[in-house]
């Protein structure tokens, strides 16, 4: 009986569970407010985007050489813009361990980025799609996180792989008396709130000395900060506030505020055009009316002339009379009219309607002979006719073809010989030509 007495007193308890720590709202000079009316706007425009980053070089795991290297990140999905004085817009965020976040804007992909050297040991580089005020997107797909080494890798200077991280994500801008955002990633947590009693995890966050709690992976704006530096400590906890996977998930920023002019996203509301402008989107001017089509426009040479002034003709040779056919021909009618010595080459290049031909007795030209004291009176013809300097296509005694006043010129074929030479003219009456017959 003593013994069990004894057992029964000597018998130890367990210790009552520690309580499970709740949800707790800023205090103190905190308070949370609403967004700005800009970032509502441009929340609705983006809320249909599913973006995915991929780092695509250098790969997970890699041993990078001394001195600079190049990233190489694609994304897919998520407009990347930069607005000028409005600011930037939606963007891509590099993070190297607690390195200042280098915020991606070009829309040219791949993007590369030249990076600085690593120092020895081992990092992590965290890529992930951003809105214009800075918050990150948690969408699956959304980030991704490789590690990289130089010199050579030091597992211990990494979280375990799978682990929970914490990366804080720092707010694109903080101006003086405007709501600052607060936001984080969580890698590898778990998701809370699927049904009772899931939730594993805790957000302590302090600023200027005031605490709260946070359980969701939701960002959150707060006014209360002062201008000048802010001190903003995250530490991520089990649910009864133990450190959660120490020392790697307790991070402390430095928050400035500056009076600096306000941008696009912190304005209460934007208009349409600034809002194209800050979603990367060119904003459309008026339109531009095109010339209605006109009929073409006519060469100057085909316009009709103004009242008044001749029209212009164009320029060419005046034409020369017809020439008098040969006297073979039944009627001078009946022959086609040849063309116009002035658009023959040359005596060589007759016309082939009316090729020479050599009779087999003299040709008798249907001219009136001059009285036998008289010398022969050449042919008139106009000023631009050629001079009659070829010799008729006769033997070399044919006599010199004579014209009268009703009769046309003789042709410039009659006055050239079967042999080339020109016709001589005669000198004077018949005594003339037997001395010309005789001289030949």
């Amino acid at each position: 009986m003593t013994l069990l007495s004894t057992g029964c007193q000597g018998q130890s308890h367990l210790p009552s569970p520690e309580p499970v720590l709740g949800p707790s709202q800023p205090s103190g000079n905190l308070q949370e407010v609403a967004p700005p009316g800009a970032v509502l706007q441009l929340q609705t425009r983006l809320a249909g985007h599913r973006p995915r980053v991929t780092i695509q070089a250098p790969a997970n795991g890699s041993l990078l050489p001394a001195g600079p290297w190049e990233l190489t990140v694609s994304v897919e999905d998520w407009p990347l813009a930069d607005a000028g004085p409005l600011g930037i817009g939606p963007h891509l965020v590099l993070q190297l361990d607690g390195e200042p976040a280098i915020r991606v804007t070009s829309n040219t992909l791949p993007i590369k980025v030249s990076m600085p050297q690593l120092g020895p040991g081992s990092h992590r580089l965290t890529a992930y799609a951003a809105f214009p005020w800075g918050e990150a997107l948690k969408q699956p797909g959304a980030s991704q996180q490789i590690t990289l080494h130089r010199v050579a890798p030091n597992p211990l200077s990494l979280p375990a792989e799978g682990s929970p991280q914490l990366i804080p994500v720092p707010a694109a801008r903080a101006s003086s008396g405007q709501p600052v955002l607060i936001d984080w990633l969580l890698l590898g947590a778990p998701l809370q709130h699927l049904r009772d009693g899931d939730d594993s995890w805790r957000l302590r966050v302090t600023v200027n000395g005031d605490s709260f709690l946070l359980d969701r992976q939701a960002p959150l704006w707060l006014q209360g900060l002062h201008n000048g530096s802010n001190a903003i400590v995250l530490e991520l906890l089990d649910q009864v506030g133990q450190p959660l996977n120490p020392p790697f998930n307790s991070v402390v920023q430095e928050l400035e505020l500056t009076a600096d002019p306000l941008r696009g996203w912190q304005l209460g509301q934007l208009a349409d055009d600034d809002l194209q402008r800050l979603l990367g989107v060119a904003t459309a001017g008026p339109a531009e009316l095109e010339p209605s089509p006109s009929p073409a426009t006519p060469a100057a040479e085909n316009l009709p002339a103004p009242p008044g002034s001749e029209p212009a003709l164009p320029v060419e040779a005046a034409p020369l009379p017809p020439l008098a056919p040969p006297a073979s021909l039944d009627s001078p009618a009946s022959s086609p009219p040849e063309e116009p010595a002035a658009q023959q080459p040359g005596p060589a290049a007759a016309s082939p309607a009316a090729p020479i031909t050599e009779p087999a007795q003299p040709m008798s030209l249907p001219l009136t002979a001059a009285p036998p004291d008289q010398p022969p009176t050449p042919a008139t013809t106009s000023a631009s006719a050629p001079e009659p300097s070829a010799e008729a296509s006769e033997p070399a005694t044919a006599p010199w073809p004579e014209a009268s006043l009703d009769q046309a010129p003789p042709r410039p074929r009659d006055l050239v010989n079967p042999d080339g030479t020109l016709v001589m003219p005669p000198s004077e009456g018949p005594l003339g030509r037997l001395r010309a017959r005789f001289a030949r």
